[in-house]
């Protein structure tokens, strides 16, 4: 009797024990920076969050799946051809992360398995970057997609940003454009050289617009100091402003001030020293 109450107990103790084991086998918890999607029988049912807490998937059908929410990049050098058929190669890299308003949609569509999602994810995401940069390069010429690589990587970015939130759930955090490389070294040295003669052009341009603008600067001040009654409406123009200060005050002073003309010093201010 004592043999089978021992037994029984034992037996009891080692279910306790599964029980135990299996409980805490069982327990999630969604660490930073990710969710956790919990599923019964190949449904989805909640999304877990990191503030939400652990919990415990120990019912017949349960099971939970780990979605990233970190930012990730992934790069991918497509090959493009300009607007007159030169064809070039050109690395871009796209950062960006799953929208956390959008991880249902983004399981049913992708999977549950974290590498089948990624690999279905980036094979959508690789072609969009590859349509997005030969449409973007086909706009312009061979010799002008060096100085345009702001313009085309804006457009890039614009046309990229609805489709990525639209069709792989994702926000567009970054698309980098690195340096073209056309295939062709002759065209690639003929480009970079229209690049150089364009920055020497502005320079050149800038140069000589600072030089009127000092030219016709000096025409004016001659004119004007030259001729008696432009002269007498500067003077004019003077006394004015010196009324307005001596009303502010100049320089914490509050007292009277005094405008001279005459002994062929020109315009002077006094201004009492008590």
């Amino acid at each position: 009797m004592n043999k089978n109450r021992l037994i029984f107990v034992v037996v009891v103790a080692l279910l306790i024990l599964l029980a135990g084991i299996t409980f805490f086998r069982n327990i999630k918890f969604a660490e930073e920076g990710t969710v956790q999607v919990v599923s019964s029988w190949g449904q989805i049912k909640t999304v877990r969050t990191p503030s939400d807490g652990w919990f415990v998937t120990a019912l017949p059908g349960q099971e939970s799946y780990v979605v990233t929410l970190r930012s990730f990049t992934e790069t991918t050098t497509p090959r493009v051809t300009s607007r007159d058929n030169a064809a070039l190669e050109v690395p871009i890299s796209v950062t960006a992360a799953t929208n956390p308003e959008s991880v249902q949609e983004y399981v049913r569509k992708f999977g549950f398995s974290d590498e089948e999602r990624h690999k279905r994810r980036n094979e959508i995401l690789l072609g969009l970057v590859q349509t997005e940069a030969r449409n973007a390069f086909a706009e312009y010429g061979a010799y002008e997609i060096y100085a345009n690589q702001e313009a085309i990587q804006k457009r890039i970015v614009d046309t990229l940003r609805p489709l990525l939130a639209q069709q792989l759930f994702l926000d567009t955090e970054s698309v980098q454009i690195g340096n073209p490389d056309f295939l062709d070294d002759r065209i690639e040295q003929a480009a970079s050289a229209v690049v150089a003669n364009e920055k020497q052009k502005q320079a050149e341009e800038a140069r000589l617009s600072a030089a009127e603008v000092a030219a016709k600067t000096k025409q004016i001040e001659a004119l004007t100091y030259s001729s008696p009654a432009l002269l007498e409406i500067k003077k004019l123009e003077l006394a004015l402003e010196i009324e307005r200060a001596r009303a502010d005050g100049i320089k914490g002073h509050n007292g009277p001030l005094t405008i001279v003309f005459g002994d062929g010093k020109g315009l002077q201010l006094q201004v009492p020293t008590r």
